[in-house]
């Protein structure tokens, strides 16, 4: 198969390549910090470390808490970290390379079953080169979407190939992709779904019902693996609660009918951007939408009442073949946004990288349709096919300068912010990134402003409190800094760096007790951080409580293999101590 198609595949990733190269220098930052940077559980191979990141939430490294579980994505960045460091060529370059190698399975995919080549590389080509892309591969963090991808693709393309020849090593394998798909990222638990819908379409060669109904029979083991990491996932693996990102209840989440709603708005700027892609910025939002007569949600559900009622004439007529293109287009595009549809309310309403499999369908339907319209116009004029061929091959380029411009933007970091804070000047996060940003640079007034407009935004987020309290800090106004600290942990009773802060002030004050308890608190989020074992033990030992300083220490000497210069000063504290006995 690959012999046939090595021309096409070398294209792909040539024009890959090209689109991405940009991107290679980009440093690692936004999620990558607390992810990679700041993460001790990937910078080294270690059991303790592999244990960790399979039985903890991805956030525990740093002693925060979230809803994410992505296991092997972070040993995908371990794998990076042991090459480079946090040096940024090696994880943009493994990226890319996911991200290309995604466009060649859906090639070898698509051609296979549809039996035409130029479909296939259209399809595949617009899926590599779309600007919307750009967020799920430009950054680091973003890598779950297309490893997880690619883990379904590769289960997909495995179950075929081996389909007729040993079914039982098709299912074995394809299931064992399944896996590193859903612990690279949650979604791919939908891997069942889209298995029936591809196998409906391209495996069974019944009418669309018995075949519906023999692919939902064969899809029974990857069903068995989405139910059992749904229990876990409900179970040992619920960090905080699965079915629902946000912390506190609010109309969104108490509502399933604003929910669904505000997916029809969301449904309406996503088919915008995969037509006319201007404007791409991350963090991006819409409101809440609280009735269907609001302009987004009527047109949402016009598209989608439209979108099913074509694929219900294709089959009164029974247009078979166009049935199932559309079916299988649409099916995936559905799918792939299903947990983002508001049934289950996530952390935000929209994201573009949200649409990065979604884009599989549509455009394997896109291709479908430009085959059949090149096909109509050489029957009426050459000279149509040239005007045609002309503006596809512009709006390629065009397609591709906007990928190639997101990637340089994604490593300026100022224009980054500065992008996002153009289309939501009341974004907090892009807010406190940027005052981060100028805070490094030495431009604490412009940061000391952006943290007061992030606040103004958004009261109960922490970490501008913290960020503002760090400013006062350093000019000497301890007493402003430690209620800044404090409002912080009183909007996030888990936001770690807000008592580590407060322990630091209250040590250097003299107050031994609230040191003690503020970081008694820190180790309850952190139980893994050597360096806060340590410290206790330092505040014990001036309390003179040695029982406690000893047990301290010895936590932090079985902790600190992660952590030299920490290990050093333990071991420098023991034999003080042992010279003492």
């Amino acid at each position: 198969m690959f012999k046939k198609n090595i021309i096409p595949i070398i294209f792909l990733i040539i024009v890959g390549f090209s689109i991405y190269a940009p991107n290679l220098n980009n440093r690692l930052f936004w999620d990558d910090d607390n992810w990679i940077v700041n993460n001790p559980f990937v910078h080294s191979w270690s059991w303790n470390n592999i244990k960790f990141l399979f039985s903890n939430d991805s956030l525990s490294g740093i002693g925060l808490h979230s809803n994410y579980f992505r296991p092997f994505l972070f040993l995908t960045f371990t794998a990076d970290y042991s090459v480079s460091g946090t040096k940024p060529l090696i994880y943009h370059l493994v990226s890319n390379i996911i991200h290309i190698f995604n466009a060649v399975l859906i090639f070898l995919i698509i051609g296979k079953f549809i039996g035409k080549k130029q479909i296939a590389l259209t399809a595949s080509l617009l899926f590599l080169i779309h600007p919307l892309q750009t967020e799920a591969i430009a950054y680091v963090s973003g890598r779950g979407d297309p490893l997880s991808v690619f883990f379904m693709l590769l289960a997909l393309w495995i179950f075929s190939a081996f389909r007729d020849k040993n079914l039982f090593l098709g299912y074995l394998l394809s299931s064992v992709s399944l896996i590193f798909g859903i612990l690279s990222r949650e979604t791919a638990f939908l891997f069942p779904l889209y298995f029936i819908i591809f196998s409906t379409v391209f495996l069974q060669k019944d009418k669309f019902l018995p075949a519906l109904k023999k692919s939902v029979i064969a899809a029974w083991p990857f069903l068995a693996l989405s139910f059992v990491y749904g229990i876990l996932r409900l179970t040992v693996w619920n960090f905080q609660n699965t079915l629902n990102f946000y912390q506190q209840s609010n109309f969104y989440t108490e509502h399933l009918s604003y929910r669904i709603y505000t997916f029809f708005h969301a449904l309406v700027v996503y088919i915008k951007l995969i037509f006319v892609p201007l404007g791409l910025h991350m963090e991006r939002d819409i409101v809440v939408n609280t009735a269907i007569w609001q302009w987004p949600v009527w047109l949402g559900i016009a598209i989608t009442g439209f979108i099913v009622y074509v694929g219900f004439w294709f089959y009164k007529r029974e247009q078979i073949t166009n049935f199932r293109i559309w079916f299988f287009a649409w099916g995936v595009f559905f799918v792939n946004l299903g947990p983002t549809s508001g049934i289950f309310p996530i952390n935000a309403l929209i994201y573009e990288h949200w649409l990065y499999f979604s884009l599989f369908g549509f455009f394997v339907l896109a291709a479908f349709y430009i085959d059949k319209l090149i096909e109509r116009l050489a029957v009426h004029s050459k000279i149509l096919i040239a005007v045609f061929g002309l503006l596809f091959v512009g709006y390629l380029v065009f397609l591709s300068v906007q990928s190639v411009r997101r990637n340089i933007i994604w490593g300026k970091t100022e224009e980054f912010y500065g992008n996002i804070l153009q289309y939501e000047p009341k974004n907090v996060r892009a807010l406190n990134n940027l005052a981060m940003y100028y805070s490094e640079r030495g431009k604490n007034k412009e940061a000391e402003d952006l943290y007061w407009r992030a606040v103004d935004a958004n009261n109960n987020v922490p970490a501008p409190y913290y960020n503002l309290g760090n400013i006062l800090r350093d000019r000497g106004d301890i007493a402003g800094a430690l209620e800044l600290y404090k409002k912080a942990i009183e909007h996030d009773s888990s936001f770690v760096f807000g008592y580590m802060n407060i322990a630091a002030i209250y040590a250097g004050q003299g107050n031994l007790t609230g040191a003690i308890e503020m970081l008694e608190k820190v180790k309850e989020l952190k139980p893994y951080d050597a360096s806060v074992y340590y410290n206790l033990s330092l505040l014990y030992l001036a309390q003179k409580n040695n029982d406690l300083a000893i047990k301290n220490l010895v936590a932090a000497d079985k902790l600190a293999e992660r952590d030299s210069e920490v290990k050093a000063a333990v071991d420098v504290l023991m034999n003080q101590l042992n010279k003492k006995k």
